[in-house]
């Protein structure tokens, strides 16, 4: 079978072309996101997007990661331990207030629910391999709600909630959701009923 490294790149560079145009796309605030509008801001036709992502749905679930690898997000190692979640959620805040004005914008667009709807059993097994490596001891419906909470409390709409409207620094907002999850986590370990 004959391959063309030309032929990749290019097809990488359009893959971005389209990923980049979605995000911008996503930054005006429509409500709902469409190929054709993500064709027509890319400049490509319709057929070559989806070419490239054969559904809406698998479109928008490549927007996030390829947010989070231009921002830097993807780099930023999850916490093993309790001890390693404040700095990850540090370094996570850090980055987000770095993100270009245009990204900023797609994330907190209505259009954004989409792609937040598509990507978040993802997003969930990762957190769930978080809660279990923070606190494996705990039975698997408290490692569940501890999965919940840190799925709601991490949201990049929670984050820019506790910088944006509460006024916290990054430090200030790390150790927060870490002491919320170290509250949940001794609440749990004290067998109390709920």
């Amino acid at each position: 079978m004959y391959r063309s490294g030309l032929r990749e790149e290019q097809a990488e560079k359009t893959r971005i072309r389209i990923l980049d145009a979605t995000l911008r796309v996503i930054a005006t605030g429509i409500a709902s996101l469409s190929v054709p509008a993500v064709a027509r801001e890319a400049g490509v036709s319709v057929p070559t997007v989806y070419r490239h992502f054969r559904t809406k749905r698998e479109l928008l679930a490549a927007v996030y990661p390829h947010a989070a690898r231009r921002s830097g997000l993807d780099t930023i190692a999850d916490p093993h331990s309790l001890d390693e979640l404040a700095p990850m959620i540090r370094a996570y805040v850090e980055r987000l207030d770095a993100l270009d004005d245009a990204t900023r914008a797609a994330m907190a667009s209505p259009a954004a629910a989409e792609v937040r709807h598509a990507t978040m059993s993802t997003r969930y097994e990762r957190l769930r391999k978080v809660a279990d490596s923070i606190e494996p001891k705990l039975p698997r419906a408290d490692r569940d709600r501890i999965t919940r909470l840190l799925a709601v409390i991490t949201a990049s709409a929670s984050l820019r909630m506790w910088r944006d409207h509460l006024g916290l620094s990054a430090d200030e907002l790390a150790n927060d959701i870490d002491w919320i999850v170290r509250s949940a986590i001794a609440a749990a370990r004290s067998g109390k009923p709920r």
